[in-house]
């Protein structure tokens, strides 16, 4: 009678295990993040933020757009032309301060003013403005042009950064699921091992072959172990809403966790972790991989161009003027031309204790300071968490490498257990015991093998994301 009742046992489990997972819905964690990837809220704002430091470079390279000026002023008065100046005039700045500029004035009047006085035929005229101080090799439009790059490369970085904290809370949410899911479902095959069990003990004690304090013994496990398989049900439910806020749909709209959802990865003694290799070389990269350490590098030389700007300031302004110019035969400008004919000058200015402007230039080398102290304390943080992770890997491979043992070994001590029972050389209390046992240290796996993987998740995060592991 125990031989058959046991029997029933697996086969039942087995049958409903196998009917569970065909009629479910599998949910594998690469498939899960790329999802997360192309659709979270968070994962669009990242690429918005992107085109922000595109859209702010082209705005500052617009400082350089040449210039086209058109200028009319005319005065009537009593029936009388007092003046009409009209100048047309074309600017280009360049990338190395110099301004280019060429025009083309006609102008006359009855009282004209005589500075203003041009032949007939207009005056043409092209020169340039430079200047020789303050702004000859670094200016308001360069530092603008300099500092919107600095942003368009912070934002990718940005990017990177945002896209790598979502991935990171994405994936401990998943694994949180997954070990949620995982000891629900070793808990609602305990309760049918329970509840079957009962039956047959039941049954054995209606056809008197045991006494009746083992359906006593029965009828507690199967309580016991209802009242966990309710307790994991609650926190596969809490696990799955959580993992449902990171599931968009390709229209933004939220999506929910379908009930029959199961982890299509399987528990594995296989645990795929980052090589030595990979881990060496990245710690040696770290300056130049990690998206932290980048935008203080970034900081750093965006007030490195701040520094220049303020140098600039304490240098005389010195810009000196010079202009041909040209009466133009028959509509053509260099018709006539000229070298004698010129308007030329130069501005000079000079604050005499420069004290705003030193004081400008110290305050940002003390951020200079402050930046690159920031920078190492940033680079030990990170150092110490790659380590920290590292070392938290190899225990918990260690541990998972042990608990696998430990759940064979259990596994191993239920069957003899069982078969003691069938012959009767055992007690259904031992039989529990060992199968409590066997059943804690599945769940003790499972967590452990949970751990891992969300180790694995911190130590790529404190790495600075998959990318730099490439």
């Amino acid at each position: 009678m125990r031989i058959s009742i046991l029997a029933l046992v697996f086969i039942i489990a087995l049958a409903g295990t196998a009917r569970a997972q065909s009629d479910s819905l599998t949910v594998s964690f690469d498939s899960f993040i790329s999802l997360v990837k192309r659709n979270h809220p968070v994962s669009r704002q990242a690429d918005i933020t992107m085109q922000s430091g595109e859209q702010m470079l082209k705005s500052a390279r617009g400082n350089f757009d040449p210039l086209v000026k058109s200028q009319l002023d005319n005065k009537e008065y009593d029936g009388k032309e007092y003046f009409m100046l009209n100048t047309n005039e074309l600017k280009i700045p360049t990338i190395v301060g110099l301004e280019l500029k060429a025009g083309y004035e006609t102008n006359r009047g009855t009282y004209l003013n005589p500075e203003n006085v041009v032949p007939d035929n207009g005056l043409a005229y092209a020169g340039f403005t430079m200047p020789l101080g303050n702004g000859l090799f670094f200016d308001e439009r360069r530092h603008a042009l300099r500092q919107a790059q600095v942003y368009e490369k912070a934002t990718v970085l940005e990017r990177t950064l945002m896209l790598n904290q979502l991935v990171y809370n994405a994936t401990s949410a998943y694994w949180e699921w997954y070990v949620s899911w995982h000891v629900n479902k070793i808990f609602a095959e305990s309760v049918t091992l329970a509840e079957i069990r009962l039956d047959g003990v039941r049954s054995s004690f209606l056809l008197g072959d045991i006494p009746a304090i083992d359906t006593l013994e029965a009828h507690i496990l199967t309580q016991t172990r209802l009242l966990s398989l309710n307790e994991s049900q609650i926190d596969l439910q809490n696990a799955s809403l959580m993992l449902s806020n990171y599931l968009w749909s390709d229209e933004l709209e939220p999506l929910l966790l379908d009930s029959m959802a199961i982890p299509k990865d399987p528990i594995s003694s296989k645990t795929v972790s980052i090589s030595e290799t990979a881990l060496q070389s990245a710690m040696s990269r770290i300056d130049s991989i990690h998206p932290e350490l980048l935008l203080y590098q970034n900081k750093l030389q965006s007030l490195d161009y701040e520094r220049r700007m303020k140098s600039e300031k304490i240098k005389p302004k010195l810009n000196v003027r010079y202009n041909l110019i040209n009466e133009p035969v028959s509509g053509n400008p260099v018709d006539n031309f000229t070298i004698n004919d010129y308007k030329w000058g130069f501005e000079f200015g000079m604050p005499l204790l420069l004290r705003k402007e030193r004081g400008e230039l110290q305050l940002t080398k003390l951020k200079i300071n402050e930046a690159n102290l920031a920078i190492d304390q940033k680079r030990l943080e990170i150092q110490n968490k790659i380590q920290a992770y590292s070392m938290e890997m190899m225990v918990l491979r260690d541990q998972i490498e042990l608990y696998e043992t430990t759940v064979t070994n259990y596994a191993a001590l239920l069957n003899g257990e069982r078969r003691r029972f069938e012959e009767g050389e055992s007690s259904l209390f031992l039989v529990n015991s060992r199968e409590n046992s066997f059943i804690t240290a599945e769940t003790k796996l499972v967590e452990l093998y949970g751990k891992f993987q969300k180790a694995q998740a911190s130590l790529i995060f404190a790495i600075g994301g998959n990318e730099a592991l490439l």
